[in-house]
């Protein structure tokens, strides 16, 4: 019994020696260590070690407060310590029974103190604790602004913003369409970019084959004979035309016309170790938002041509061949580099002035005010055909594969069936035949100074619609082409040219500056009034449904009554009418984007295509304006005043 008594009172002495003296803080940790200390899984995303170096750093600076702490003496030093060790070792639940403990304690300025230093401390960073799928899932939802901010948090957020399959997606969302979301669309650009690229790719392999050359001739000897830039360059012409292309040789017949490989790019076969670069979509998508932004704040460079003697009627140019022509009242077509603006070639043959014109990569087709159609081979400049047949003057002309379409003073319209070898005549229209486009599924298009447009079927060579609407006389018809894709409204309405909406009545996301003006000061028709009013119920109701896209195909006329029109194809009914020249229309182009016109009055006006308003004015010509041509990029403008004038809205 002694010596189990004596062997309690020694177990029981050091811990009455430790009553007596300061807790030792080790001890008070053992006791208290709260789990999840040891199982990273529990821990708070602010104490995770495998978070530390990944989530920002906190805006509270702990070695200030180390700096503070020296000013206080050891033993209150030594207090403040053990009362931070405390709180830290203590459970949650502890935690919290402190914190409300010391709050009630607290006054006005500490609680002011807490509120200033508490909100940058509950920053969390999803980024780095959710898995990146799911963090690349939330950044899908930024528009284009809020994905560059965010690449400029940090590193691991500017990975995921730059990600290429958001940018992508983006492009989808906006690129030769209007983005239901905020409205703003994207042009397509041309491919001389690419192209060029294409043949800084094919120089390095010719390169590579002239270093293999030296390493193993025998092998090099045996391979393909045709260069890299030549199967590019015709894979390009692959895709860009589905159908052959007519080729033009010296014969006269239309077989041969049509049959003709002569002028035909060389094929081979795909060059291998050719690792042609990809760029990323962000560097698509902002090229492509400086050349709108360009076009949204007329922003353009303007280069002049001049060479004509006379009036200049008619104009096409292509961005890929840096190729423009133009047709004149001097009897000469004029070949210009589109980049440098130097004459190339000047051709002649005509007698009378050049009313129409349309080229491809092969040939030219121009038709003339001495009743005939010349077939050119324009990169060489000689003339490899007449088509005689109209007994006056041709005013237009449109070809496609196999047909090709005129239309002249005679009243009648011509169209020539290269592959059938013959002509037919189409007869209806009461005056000139000012315009003529083939369009889908075999049928024609054509404006006449009768005021009417005309749908013919050419299967049975009969008028099959007529549209009435124009006042005046009609000087250009555009069918859409095939795929085009629109959102115009299902009756009639005339667009002020100072409404200023934006669509949807969605600011545009992919914006960076606020100068969207959203005022207007015009007269609704009953049909805006009417669906102003569905929007509002839907607005209450919070469901707004984005604007319907149709693939419906339309005409777009341009008149002398001063007005441009919109035409439903297929029921033939006028979907809008644009007002904003003082005097008749000449000139039309649009795309999927935008409208533009070129009138009597001297001036060319750009048009939202979605919306109808008038966006700019562009004044420059001394004389009326007289043909038109647009690219994602350009607009050629032609003059009664013999100039030509190239407004660029590209990136330089």
């Amino acid at each position: 019994m002694k010596s189990s008594q004596q062997k309690t009172n020694n177990e029981e002495k050091p811990l009455k020696d430790k009553d007596n003296d300061v807790p030792s803080i080790h001890d008070f940790l053992s006791r208290h260590i709260p789990p999840q200390v040891s199982n990273n899984r529990k821990l708070c995303y602010r104490h995770r070690p495998d978070l530390i170096k990944k989530r920002m750093p906190d805006a509270f600076d702990f070695n200030q407060v180390q700096k503070q702490m020296e000013q206080f003496g050891t033993n209150d030093r030594a207090a403040i310590t053990h009362i931070w060790s405390l709180f830290s070792a203590a459970p949650s639940d502890q935690r919290m029974l402190i914190l409300k403990g010391l709050l009630s304690t607290c006054c006005m300025p500490q609680l002011s103190f807490l509120h200033d230093e508490i909100k940058p401390l509950l920053r969390i960073d999803f980024v780095s604790i959710l898995p990146h799928e799911v963090s690349l899932q939330i950044f899908s939802y930024m528009d284009a602004k809020s994905l560059c901010h965010a690449a400029q948090v940090s590193q691991s957020w500017r990975s995921l913003a730059d990600d290429d399959a958001l940018w992508h997606r983006m492009c989808e969302q906006h690129i030769d369409k209007k983005c239901t979301k905020c409205g703003w669309g994207l042009p397509l650009l041309d491919k001389k970019r690419q192209i060029v690229r294409k043949r800084s790719l094919a120089t390095a392999f010719q390169q590579q084959q002239q270093q293999q050359s030296m390493d193993s001739p025998l092998r090099t000897a045996c391979g393909p004979s045709t260069s890299q830039e030549d199967e590019i360059q015709a894979t390009n012409n692959n895709n860009n035309n589905n159908n052959k292309r007519p080729k033009v040789n010296s014969t006269s017949s239309f077989d041969s016309f049509t049959n003709d490989n002569s002028l035909k790019p060389p094929s081979s076969s795909t060059q291998p170790g050719v690792i042609i670069r990809r760029r990323p979509w962000k560097e698509v998508y902002s090229e492509r938002l400086m050349v709108e932004r360009n076009w949204r704040n007329n922003k353009y460079s303007v280069r002049r041509l001049t060479g004509h003697t006379d009036g200049v009627m008619c104009v096409q140019f292509c961005d890929s061949s840096n190729i423009v022509m133009t047709g004149s009242y001097d009897k000469t077509i004029r070949i210009w580099n589109l980049e440098t603006g130097d004459l190339i070639r000047v051709l002649k043959g005509h007698t009378r002035c050049v009313r129409a014109l349309q080229f491809d990569e092969a040939k030219l087709v121009t038709g003339a005010m001495d009743n005939t159609l010349k077939i050119w081979n324009w990169h060489s400049g000689e003339c490899i055909r007449t088509l005689e047949g109209h007994t006056g003057g041709v005013l237009s002309l449109h070809f496609d594969c196999r047909l090709m379409a005129s239309g002249s003073t005679d009243y009648t319209i011509r169209v020539w069936n290269f592959q059938a070898g013959e002509c037919c005549t189409l007869t209806g229209h009461t005056e000139w035949v000012n315009s003529v486009r083939l369009c889908q599924q075999d049928m024609l298009v054509s404006g006449s100074d009768d005021s009417t447009v005309r749908l013919w079927d050419l299967t049975s060579r009969t008028c099959i619609r007529e549209f009435r609407g124009h006042v005046g006389q009609v000087q250009i018809a555009l069918p859409s082409p095939k795929g085009f894709t629109h959102r115009l409204l299902e009756e009639e309405v005339a667009i002020d040219t100072n409404e200023r909406r934006t669509t949807n009545g969605f600011r545009p996301g992919c914006e960076t500056s606020s100068s969207t003006t959203t005022t207007n000061t015009y007269i609704p028709s009953s049909t805006t009034i009417n669906r102003q009013s569905r929007r509002n119920d839907n607005e209450k109701s919070g469901t707004v449904p984005p604007a319907e896209l149709s693939d419906t195909p339309i005409i777009m006329t341009g008149s002398l009554d001063n007005t441009v029109k919109q035409w439903n194809l297929k029921t033939g009914a006028c979907v809008r009418t644009l007002f904003g020249h003082v005097e008749g229309v000449w000139g039309l182009a649009y795309d999927t984007l935008r409208v533009v016109s070129g009138s009597h009055d001297k001036t060319i006006r750009v048009w939202d295509m979605d919306s109808g308003r008038c966006m700019h004015a562009l004044e420059g010509h001394n004389g009326p304006v007289t043909a038109i041509a647009l690219s994602d990029t350009k607009i050629v403008s032609t003059s009664d005043d013999g100039d030509v004038r190239i407004w660029d809205y590209g990136v330089h």
